[in-house]
């Protein structure tokens, strides 16, 4: 069973949709405060009001676009003012853009590799000193979410594969740098999860078929799948984990083919 997170102010960018969306929830479920973030409030209202009919939750919406240290400086102010502390962060912010390397533009690449990468260092950098404890069995937790990518070439998912590469390898280099100061941080990696991200790869005649050959369970994964391991890792019950990448894929990035090819 997860550790109770009442109380605890837990930061969840990319909480607009997706994966971020279906982590926000299950905090929200498990009675942490949840800070939403996303590049618009419009786009952060549906998903309170979707968690608020499940649950009653502590939600505070912070529009912020966390490709831009200004904002996320102005995130922090916001939230120490109205919290005071901070316990646990989700990276969640995530963009793609399907072209060979060739026919991208440097924009399109800073893009990728700002919103993937460049922004949880700057949450790092900003957030980090906050998650720091002193002493006691309580820690501060620092999750990012990568990808099948962190590992494996995508064709026209350059910029998205360096991204979410560097993110493995920024994670590691974290934990190392914050264990004396009790932050645990690791990386949680997705395999194919059916999130509006992934449908435009999914949705192409023929191509889930071919993926759900690939995946030796036989399925595509839940944005649920991705939140209850996020919960494992920012729980008490994972303070001996730190500097790894969860693999949360249905196996497939540890199959060759599977018995269903």
């Amino acid at each position: 069973m997860f550790q109770d997170f009442t109380n605890k102010v837990v930061i969840v960018t990319g909480a607009s949709q997706g994966i971020g969306a279906g982590v926000a929830k299950q905090f929200a479920k498990n009675e942490a405060k949840v800070v939403l973030v996303a590049r618009t409030l419009q786009k952060l209202e549906p998903v309170r009001n979707e968690i608020g009919a499940v649950c009653n939750a502590e939600m505070f919406l912070c529009p912020a676009d966390v490709s831009r240290m200004d904002e996320i400086v102005a995130l922090r102010d916001q939230v120490l003012q109205q919290y005071g502390t901070v316990d646990v962060i989700v990276n969640c912010a995530g963009v793609t853009m399907k072209k060979q390397i060739v026919d991208m533009s440097v924009e399109e690449w800073d893009t990728v590799i700002d919103t993937n990468l460049k922004s949880v260092f700057m949450m790092a950098k900003v957030f980090g000193r906050d998650l720091f404890r002193d002493s006691g069995t309580d820690a501060g937790k620092f999750i990012a979410i990568g990808s099948v990518g962190s590992t494996l070439s995508i064709p026209s998912s350059g910029a998205y594969c360096a991204s979410k590469g560097g993110l493995v390898q920024l994670v590691k280099v974290l934990a190392n740098e914050w264990a004396e100061s009790r932050v645990h941080v690791n990386a949680i990696c997705p395999g194919y999860i059916a999130t509006p991200l992934s449908d435009g790869v999914l949705n192409v005649p023929g191509v889930m078929k071919r993926v759900i050959s690939r995946i030796p369970v036989g399925a595509i994964g839940s944005v649920d799948d991705i939140a209850h391991a996020t919960l494992f890792l920012s729980s008490q019950e994972a303070n001996y984990i730190t500097g790894t990448c969860l693999p949360v894929d249905g196996g497939f990035t540890s199959a060759a083919y599977t018995t269903h090819n």
